[in-house]
């Protein structure tokens, strides 16, 4: 008989009907949407239309609402249709609440709410709107940086709180006009605080009732230690790459930065430039640019030129008949040679010719890129919005490094990205011969591009041994 029972409930239809793949949603809250309360006491709540769980995505209650603005610390309780929010010291008068339920809230079957629900409702002010929104964004990656948490501090400390969605877009509804100071940071130990360690960006911002600014907001490891010299490579014979632990604030400038290279033996070259990484990337980017142009203005130039030279040449040939025709015992004339039989009419190729064109540009070199560096991508972003910061300074110097001598490399008053002076330290650098180089003979023998036409450079031949009188360096 038991068997029988067992067999029996097995065939039965297992209970219930489809799988529920749809979220829970807000039906109604407490206050209503744009209402005016007067009892500062009373606690927000958010009914939904089925029982949620007891589990948010990313922790505590707490995480899946966000009170703005907010003067202390609020308690999330869990109801089995329903999240009620409880301020210690309740409401504050006169002020406009935007209540942001997060999509972390899901149903008993695990799904979650996929957009932010947003409450607002007053105490007494003025539900103006006013908005604050933009994008949270990393200053060495310059990508989007998701899920970011921000606080807008007033002058009243008044705290007003806002999340960056995926790609990084935040905004501030309904804030009240007045002067903020404003912090994006990712919340990494979850307690709505940018701490120390946390990388963060601070923004200050005044913004009128009724306005929408639009603002962007780079973040930062926090740096407490100015940047150090790790190294310096010489890129090509008169330019010089110093590398630094640290990125640095190229916005700064170079004015207050020092930088010497000395020898005990050998008088070094002077520096005739100094420029941040990101400076050096545009710079090469233009004269690249600017010679590429100008080869093509030569080519176009030429064609003309180049048909030219075949109308003299056939011009000179048909002339070249005549004069050999008339010179000939044969023609019809006085008999007397106008040209000796053996004249041979050279059409001269003067200074605009296509061959010396050709060898004249040949010998315009683009300045040399920098190697890439792990980890930094200095310069201008695909997009064309931001620039990048770099590690590197490169100093361009008035004639060719001397091969394989050490020279040291002395570099003062540098700023870090974090806006930290008293950077700099010494390095040794010495351009060595590269032996497996099938071009190292030609390269050496060579001139260098430290000054070319028309791009502020200065040429010189490289013999790599040329010693010049000492003077003051830049």
């Amino acid at each position: 008989m038991g068997l029988g029972l067992v067999a029996c409930a097995q065939q039965e239809m297992p209970p219930g009907g489809p799988d529920d793949l749809r979220p829970p949603v807000v039906v109604s809250t407490e206050p209503r949407a744009l209402e005016t309360v007067t009892d500062l006491q009373t606690e927000i709540r958010f009914d939904f239309d089925e029982r949620i769980s007891e589990r948010v995505s990313g922790g505590a209650l707490e995480t899946a609402v966000t009170v703005s603005p907010t003067l202390g610390e609020y308690e999330v309780q869990h109801g089995r249709q329903s999240l009620t929010v409880k301020l210690d010291g309740g409401l504050r008068e006169g002020l406009v609440y935007r209540v942001t339920l997060a999509p972390a809230v899901s149903d008993m079957f695990g799904n979650t709410i996929r957009d932010p629900f947003e409450l607002i409702f007053s105490t007494g002010g003025e539900p103006v709107p006013t908005t604050l929104a933009g994008e949270v964004w990393d200053r060495i990656t310059g990508r989007p940086v998701a899920d970011a948490a921000l606080v807008a501090i007033d002058v009243d400390s008044l705290v007003h709180r806002s999340t960056a969605d995926r790609g990084g877009i935040f905004a501030f509804r309904y804030l009240p006009g007045g002067t903020f100071e404003v912090t994006a940071f990712e919340d990494q130990n979850r307690n709505g605080e940018p701490d120390s360690t946390e990388v963060q960006g601070v923004l200050p911002l005044t913004i009128a009732a009724g306005d929408t600014v639009l603002l962007e907001i780079p973040i930062l490891t926090p740096d407490t230690s100015a940047a150090n010299v790790t190294g310096a490579d010489a890129i090509d014979s008169s330019t010089v790459a110093i590398l630094f632990d640290d990125f640095l604030d190229y916005e700064s400038g170079v004015d207050g930065i020092g930088v010497t290279i000395e020898s005990d033996s050998l008088v070094a070259p002077m520096l005739l430039e100094l420029m941040h990484e990101t400076a050096y990337v545009d710079w090469v980017e233009m004269v690249t640019d600017s010679l590429a142009r100008l080869d093509s203005i030569e080519a176009e130039d030429r064609v003309p030129v180049a048909a030219l030279e075949v109308d003299r040449t056939a011009t000179d040939s048909v002339e070249s008949e005549i004069l050999l025709e008339a010179a000939s015992p044969d023609s019809t004339g006085t008999g007397d040679a106008l040209t000796p039989s053996d004249t041979v009419v050279v059409t001269q190729m003067g200074a605009d010719s296509p061959g010396e064109q050709s060898a004249a540009s040949g010998q315009r070199e683009p300045p040399p890129s920098l190697p890439r560096l792990e980890g930094s991508t200095a310069g201008p972003t695909s997009d064309g919005r931001r620039v990048l910061p770099g590690r590197r300074l490169v100093a361009r110097m008035d004639g060719p490094i001397p091969y394989d001598a050490a020279f040291t490399v002395t570099v003062s008053g540098v700023v870090n990205i974090f806006g930290l002076p008293g950077g700099g330290g010494e390095a040794t650098l010495v351009r060595e011969v590269v032996v497996d180089s099938a071009d190292i003979l030609d390269s050496i023998a060579r001139g260098d591009s430290v000054r070319m036409g028309g791009t502020g450079a200065v040429a010189a031949p490289d013999t790599g041994w040329a010693l010049r009188s000492p003077g003051p360096h830049r």
